[in-house]
């Protein structure tokens, strides 16, 4: 059948969606220069194709996929530990939610030490397994951490391998069975193959006892490789001997973890007698064992070889399932450099698996601080973590590509998938094609040409997404038959979805009235960042707009639990209407949490609320909003063009002066930039700490006053607003926080009401 023809037919079976309900697909796109970071869009599928087609074949299927993600190392969470418990839980929801994050859904952790603990250690060094026990690094770090991840992911698959047995289990080989007292290298003694089966028993089943399934193991983690700093050689005939064993221990158990064998490079580390080991352990172990049901396949890493031995492996083991455990960035590969890094990473350790019949792609470590640790001598020094986290404040993340290639991927393809094939291939794109339990379909793919490309992506009854590939990118798709977006409202107002996790909403808003948030339905509103600001919640989940009526812009983050708003942007007056907002380097302020780094982003700019004509207000918490070490920011007129910019100087067209024994507001010496408010050399500021920051502009906007309060919002409480136009007199005492009796009704902001502090 000629080219022609075929698109005609194909043509003809998409038109058929037409008549269907509305259909969607959904992208995300990252490019190497990192101007696009899974940016994700919503469009309209249609039904006819136009110039380059990937027609996805649903009947063509080869396996079945069981998920994606990380090694949890002691390191990796040692460092979220450290975070504040809000930004932990944001990005751990951002990574492993199947409905707000990127649904990633199977991480690896090491059966006592790795090359990434606190220290070299088994979990039974005394020797007698009566002395088996988990220790610290388990129950003070990583437990607590899969805990989390579980309440956020309860379908989370966990694979563990060790990195040596008791050393008490060692010999020097098995022809020299002398005792060989060392964390690298040795051989696993023969007389002790049950007691280690046993040793991982009791692992599995103390995982268990703490709510926490183990999904599989390995034997061994990289069993050629003698030279790490906790290591066993464990050739094949040597693993064979000892599955004989690990195999009927957990049938006899009765657990349902599975075993892969091997979990190591591709080119068997140079070992030409190891060629072949996964075939060979297969071989040696017959069908007949007991438990031999739980021996489901081959780990691999690709520090060495080609993924092309996936293939051979596959011809000869058909029935016998893979997955691809191990690989990381470091030093070695420019690991931080997203340009170099992003298309190889992406096409080399995900798409060439998965094109190979992995059913699983792991990476190693999930999070390892600046210094790349915390790790140990004579491991990986030189290691980087998907994540980076700045030890100097626990809160400033940068993302490298494993973690962008794996959520790609996770956030289309969702456990149970079946690869399916196509019809034909695209010059310079790489692709790999997945139909999900639920129906929909899922797509990764590179672009590795020097220009964008646009390429039809379409599934006969669903329709064809038109998909936009950037030069040096990495594209994910999900067609489906349904519209993908979550439904939020707000006062009875459909929320938009603008990424994964934010949805959006411009409405007009009026002062004092309450608004149904169906979001915060059932959800612990302790656990919300809801902008005080603009918003005052009740336990039902209703919000009530604080400042004047306008029109806002509400933003909610599912991940990171926050509802922010904005005013209407409106260029400053000389009488001091308009939109004001706090902006400063990204490591100084920013709303709902400052992040690190240098660059001064709009995005993160902090709108004031205008509660009171020409009168602005926002509340920042030091640890939060503010750094507690480093304040600088200025107040500005325009988010687009930060102008004006509010002086310190006498005699500057936007000028504002400040008095407070904290902070100061620079006026152009002392090393001090003209208008930038900062903490005075002799105060500190603690974390915890709120403070009220009010604009007043009444005088107009060269005589503003600054006031910066410390304010106990504990101690505060919220009374409905007097009147609807607020014009009544009030017959008991008001004053302001600086102990001045008010002599007319109060515009919005926290006030002295008989005993007790009020927000009106």
């Amino acid at each position: 059948m000629n080219y022609e023809l075929r698109k005609t037919i194909l043509f003809l079976l998409l038109c058929c969606a037409s008549a269907l309900r509305a259909q969607y697909y959904q992208t995300y796109t990252t490019t190497a220069d990192g101007k696009k970071l899974m940016e994700m869009a919503v469009k309209k599928t249609r039904s006819t194709i136009s110039g380059s087609s990937v027609i996805l074949r649903p009947s063509e299927q080869y396996q079945t996929m069981e998920g994606f993600g990380y090694a949890m190392t002691y390191s990796a969470c040692y460092n979220l530990l450290r975070m504040q418990p809000r930004d932990r839980q944001a990005l751990l929801r951002r990574t492993f939610s199947a409905t707000t994050g990127y649904g990633c859904s199977y991480v690896r952790i090491s059966i006592g030490c790795s090359d990434f603990s606190s220290t070299e250690y088994t979990l039974c060094d005394k020797q007698g397994l009566s002395n088996f026990a988990l220790q610290k690094d388990e129950t003070d770090f990583v437990i607590p951490i899969l805990k989390e991840i579980l309440q956020i992911n309860p379908q989370l698959k966990i694979i563990a391998a060790p990195w040596t047995c008791p050393r008490w289990m060692k010999v020097r080989s098995l022809s020299d069975q002398s005792a060989y007292n060392s964390w690298t290298g040795g051989h696993l003694n023969p007389r002790y193959y049950a007691d280690y089966a046993q040793y991982f028993v009791r692992f599995v089943q103390a995982f268990q006892a703490q709510g926490i399934p183990i999904y599989a193991v390995t034997p061994q983690n990289e069993p050629l490789n003698g030279g790490n700093c906790a290591s066993l050689l464990m050739p094949w005939n040597e693993q064979a001997a000892f599955l004989q064993h690990l195999a009927p221990a957990f049938a006899q158990a009765r657990l349902q973890t599975k075993i892969y064998v091997f979990d190591h490079n591709y080119n068997y580390d140079g070992k030409s007698d190891q060629l072949d080991y996964p075939i060979k352990v297969y071989d040696a172990l017959g069908e007949s064992l007991q438990g031999r049901e739980l021996i489901v396949g081959s780990a691999w890493h690709n520090y060495g070889g080609s993924p092309s031995e996936l293939d051979d492996i596959h011809q000869k083991a058909p029935l016998q399932d893979m997955i691809f455990t191990e690989a990381s960035i470091g030093e070695w590969n420019d690991g931080r450099n997203l340009s170099a890094r992003l298309l190889y990473d992406t096409e080399q350790t995900v798409i060439a698996t998965v094109n190979r019949y992995c059913s699983a792609v792991l990476v190693w470590n999930y999070m390892l601080d600046l210094n790349k640790g915390p790790n140990l001598d004579g491991g990986c020094t030189t290691c980087y973590g998907a994540l980076d986290i700045d030890q100097n404040d626990y809160h400033t993340v940068t993302a490298n590509s494993h973690f962008y290639m794996i959520s790609h991927i996770a956030a289309v393809v969702r456990p149970g998938a079946v690869r399916i094939g196509t019809n034909n291939g695209v010059t310079d794109i790489q692709y790999a094609c997945f139909q999900n339990p639920d129906g929909t379909y899922g797509i990764i793919a590179t672009n590795s040409s020097s220009s964008s490309k646009t390429v039809c992506f379409g599934v006969s009854g669903i329709g064809v997404g038109s998909v936009n590939l950037p030069s040096k990118s990495v594209v994910s798709v999900l067609l489906s038959a349904q519209d993908p977006d979550l439904i939020l409202t707000l006062g009875g107002h459909k929320m938009s979805r603008s990424s994964v996790e934010r949805f959006t909403l411009t409405a007009a808003l009026t002062q004092g009235e309450v608004y149904e948030a169906s979001f915060l339905n059932g959800e612990d509103i302790s656990q919300w960042y809801i902008d005080p600001d603009f918003f005052r919640p009740d336990e039902d989940g209703h919000l009530r707009l604080m400042p004047q009526s306008d029109t806002y812009l509400v933003t909610v983050n599912l991940n990171e639990r926050s509802l922010t708003a904005r005013p209407t942007l409106r260029p400053m007056d000389a009488s001091g209407q308009g939109s004001l907002f706090l902006l400063g380097p990204a490591g100084s302020i920013g709303k709902p949490y400052y992040i690190g780094g240098t660059k001064w982003d709009p995005e993160r700019a902090i709108p004031l609320a205008e509660v009171h004509d020409q009168i602005y207000q926002t509340t920042i918490t030091v640890g939060e909003q503010l750094n507690p070490s480093y304040v600088e920011f200025g107040i500005y007129g325009n988010y687009a063009t930060l102008e004006p910019q509010f002086m310190g100087r006498t005699g500057s067209e936007y000028r504002l002066t400040l008095s407070n024994v904290q902070f100061d507001i620079g006026k152009g010496y002392l090393g001090h930039t003209d208008g930038i408010v900062y903490l005075r050399s002799t105060a500190h500021l603690q974390e915890g700490d709120t403070y009220l920051l009010t604009i007043d502009l009444t005088n107009g906007v060269t005589d503003g006053l600054l006031t910066i309060e410390k304010v106990d919002l504990c101690d505060v409480e919220t009374r409905e607003i007097v009147g609807a136009n607020r014009s009544q007199t009030i017959p008991e005492e008001i004053y302001n926080l600086q102990g001045q009796r008010l002599t007319r009704p109060p515009h919005h902001g926290i006030y002295i009401f008989g005993k007790k502090k009020i927000i009106f």
